[in-house]
Formats: C-alpha cells, sequence, structure tokens
C-alpha cells in the first residue's frame, strides 16, 4: 500500500512537474515573440539614427532575427517533444482543450462543414462523370446505328442500280 501511494505522489509530482515546464515554455514562447519585434526593431532604428555603422546594424538586425527564430523554435519543439513523451506514458494534457480555445469551436465546426461539403461537391462532379460518360457511349452506339443504316442503303441502292 505503501509504494502505491509512493507511485501515485511520484506519478502527481511528474505530471505537475511537466505542466510546469509546459507553461513556462509557454511564457518563454511569448516573451521571444515580443523580443522578435522589439530587438530587430531597436537594431533598424539605430541604423537609420546612426549613418556611419548602417552595415553594422543591419548585420545585427538579421542576425537578431535568425537568433530568435531559431530560439522559438527551440522552445516550441522541446515543448511538442515532452508533450510527446507525456501522451506516450498515457497521460493526456490539456492541448486539446487549449486548441480549441485558442482557436475557437467555431473555426473548428467551419472547418468540417467545409469538409463536407467538398465531400458532396465530389460526389456530384462523379455522378456526373458517370452520366456524361453514359450519355456519350448512347450517343456512340447511335452514330453506329446509323452509319450501319446508310451503309445498308449504299450497298442496297447500288444493287438496285446494277440489277
Amino acid at each position: 500500500m505503501a509504494k502505491k501511494h509512493k507511485y501515485k505522489e511520484m506519478y502527481r509530482k511528474f505530471v505537475d512537474y511537466q505542466q510546469q515546464l509546459h507553461e513556462e515554455n509557454q511564457k518563454r514562447i511569448r516573451i521571444g515573440l515580443k523580443v522578435n519585434v522589439l530587438l530587430p526593431l531597436l537594431f533598424l532604428i539605430l541604423s537609420f539614427a546612426i549613418s556611419e555603422g548602417k552595415l553594422i546594424f543591419l548585420i545585427l538586425w538579421i542576425i537578431s532575427l535568425f537568433g530568435i527564430a531559431f530560439y522559438l523554435v527551440h522552445v516550441e519543439y522541446s515543448d511538442y517533444k515532452m508533450m510527446e513523451q507525456l501522451k506516450a506514458f498515457g497521460i493526456e494534457g490539456e492541448d486539446e482543450e487549449e486548441d480549441i480555445q485558442l482557436i475557437g469551436e467555431s473555426v473548428m465546426q467551419v472547418g468540417s462543414n467545409i469538409n463536407e461539403k467538398l465531400d458532396y461537391a465530389d460526389d456530384l462532379i462523379e455522378g456526373e462523370k458517370q452520366r456524361i460518360g453514359a450519355e456519350m457511349e448512347e450517343r456512340k452506339e447511335r452514330l453506329r446505328e446509323k452509319v450501319v443504316d446508310k451503309i445498308r442503303a449504299e450497298k442496297e441502292e447500288k444493287r438496285g442500280l446494277g440489277k
């Protein structure tokens, strides 16, 4: 019984730790996005304000954009891998609920409505293809019959003239 309690306590601490890391990563991403706007803007303003160091500030501006982008990718990827590990352990996070809250249920509903409409349109197109194919086959058959009738008529006419 004591071991079971220890495992439950360890499990709870593990989940709390992972949740705390996830929240910290979300904060890091928000801060990174703010820095992604402000730092390059600062270098850009300095490059226009100081006439002699434009090339240096331009290089710093470009490097800061790449550096912040790599930082954001690293934080997001580490958070993603952590959430995947939790799912592998059978611990479902609150991501699905969070995604719905961030995106909105109406947007998710619109996506499913669009998929339904596209499926319906595909069915209509396929039905029309089949109808047109059948109509073309029918017209080909009628044309064959007319050609055969005309050939017979010409043969009969030749026989009538030959007699």
